[in-house]
């Protein structure tokens, strides 16, 4: 193989006895064969020059494919045309979910519908979209896509530079005044010479270039971006130019190299997957849509039990670990404090209502109470202590914020760096996620506990309205020891503490009820 390689290198470079003569036959054969092709006026064989008719050649492309270019490279003409290729080969039913799922009729929707309704008539509406991109219509338009993505990379060739080459006062789109094309040396367009070759269009005949070119004049405003006609007349020519090989023969003599060979480079870009980049794209937006009103409909189901559970009071009792501190850290997009809301509910909820009236109720129902089942009243106890016992914990993790707490500094450290040094935003994630995950477990073991709680005030709820009594049999002495009536006292307990269960849940996302 080395023996191989290494008379094809001493071919090419000319050294070796008959290395060299080979090569030079080559050349001569190709001299040649350039005097005999059609396009021989392009090159001149003696001087190892292009000659002006080949500029003017790419001149004559060049004036052709420029509104092309300047039309596709327009980020707008852009958007709408990958728009118009999809709703060409859509079928009427498919196209009026689409006219549903535009942000204009959603915003409609929303005036009239309400949020859970909307939300499934949307997603019904993406699955009959789904559906409707299941089709081999769209294999037409992906395929019609990839030729205008073939147009764009042939209009937006660098003409230019090449004739700039031949003529340094061409200016780029000014098609006023005729260029004045002088002969030039071969090797140094070599490279803009391959580059043509590589983005030159296919000529296969079941290439629909009519309705790629209907459908840029449809985004032109009526007016064509290149006449179809004329346009078939180029491909016809370039078809011939290519199928001459002139183009590798100048290549070949130019660089002395008789064994170059073109090979074509695969297409850039993602047109061949249109539709469904263009149907992931409808669908995001829409998700999006379902998501902002679940969050909707999520803040607003928060906000009506933040305020059945704790009324108008402050419910932010952590020093570090609140929405407000963490603020810094979503201006910097960040991992945020992402529990300090429950947390601090939590927090407000074992202070002000756990350690008082709860803490009250079970002195009157597990000191006092006569249970018969002594296995509920310790699980009623082991719930309440649960919670109870979380408090010190939660103000453990917050002061691990301040300055003098364990991740603090560390925390202030990083911030200062993190604008500078990127590495930061993986070091600061790490202590907040670690932080939001204590945060987390702190809530779900307070969540468990509570619906322990919760469960037996409702079955000591329905024990004390039976007869006779089955869990606890000294109900009327337990009522005498309550300030307030002891079964309303019940009902409302139980209700404030499922409420705040379900708080949790919206807000950490723990999925438990009582």
């Amino acid at each position: 193989m080395a023996d191989v390689l290494n008379k094809v290198i001493s071919f090419i470079s000319g050294d070796g006895e008959s290395g060299g003569s080979d090569k030079q036959v080559l050349l001569k054969q190709l001299a040649k064969d350039i005097q005999q092709n059609k396009y021989t006026r392009f090159y001149k064989v003696r001087q190892e020059e292009a000659d002006p008719s080949f500029a003017q050649y790419m001149y004559s492309v060049y004036k052709i494919l420029y509104p092309a270019k300047v039309f596709i490279n327009d980020p707008a003409k852009d958007k709408q045309v990958r728009h118009v290729t999809i709703e060409s080969f859509l079928d009427k039913s498919t196209m009026d979910v689409i006219k549903r799922l535009t942000p204009e009729a959603i915003a409609e929707r929303k005036k009239a519908t309400a949020g859970p309704e909307l939300t499934k008539q949307l997603e019904a509406d993406l699955a009959a979209l789904t559906l409707g991109f299941d089709s081999p219509r769209l294999t037409a338009a992906d395929k019609c896509y990839t030729l205008i993505g073939v147009l764009n990379r042939f209009a937006s060739y660098d003409y230019p530079a090449l004739l700039k080459k031949f003529d340094a006062e061409i200016i780029e789109g000014d098609f006023t005044e005729q260029p004045k094309f002088s002969a030039l040396r071969t090797d140094t367009i070599m490279a803009d010479i391959a580059k043509f070759l590589s983005v030159l269009p296919s000529f296969d005949p079941q290439d629909d270039w009519k309705t790629v070119f209907e459908i840029l004049k449809y985004c032109n405003g009526g007016t064509d971006v290149i006449p179809h006609e004329i346009w078939t007349g180029l491909l016809v020519n370039l078809k011939d130019l290519k199928a001459s090989k002139m183009l590798d023969l100048m290549i070949k003599l130019a660089s002395g190299n008789p064994i170059w060979e073109f090979k074509g480079t695969p297409a850039d870009g993602d047109e061949d997957h249109l539709s469904a980049h263009w149907l992931d794209q409808k669908t995001a937006e829409v998700r999006q849509v379902i998501s902002d009103i679940a969050d909707r409909q999520k803040n607003a189901q928060i906000a009506a039990l933040e305020k059945a559970v704790f009324g108008e009071i402050d419910t932010t009792r952590l020093n570090f670990y609140n929405k407000e501190s963490g603020k810094i850290l979503v201006q910097k997009d960040l991992e945020a404090y992402t529990m300090a809301p429950a947390l601090n509910h939590l927090m407000v909820f074992i202070q002000d209502f756990l350690n008082k009236e709860i803490q009250e109720l079970s002195e009157i129902l597990l000191v006092r109470g006569q249970w018969t089942n002594n296995a509920a009243s310790i699980a009623m106890s082991d719930g309440y202590h649960t919670v109870r016992d979380i408090e010190p914990e939660i103000n453990t993790l917050d002061e691990t914020l301040s300055e003098d707490g364990s991740n603090g500094p560390r925390l202030h450290a990083a911030l200062l760096r993190v604008d500078r040094d990127p590495s930061q935003a993986h070091y600061l994630e790490s202590i907040v996620g670690t932080i939001n995950e204590e945060a987390l477990s702190l809530v779900n073991r307070a969540v468990q506990g509570l619906i322990i709680v919760g469960k037996h005030l409702k079955m000591l709820l329905e024990d004390y309205n039976k007869k006779p009594f089955e869990l606890i049999i000294n109900w009327k002495e337990l009522t005498l020891a309550s300030k307030t009536p002891l079964a309303q006292r019940l009902a409302d307990d139980y209700k404030k503490i499922n409420y705040f269960v379900q708080l949790m849940i919206l807000e950490t996302k723990v999925e438990n009820s009582i």
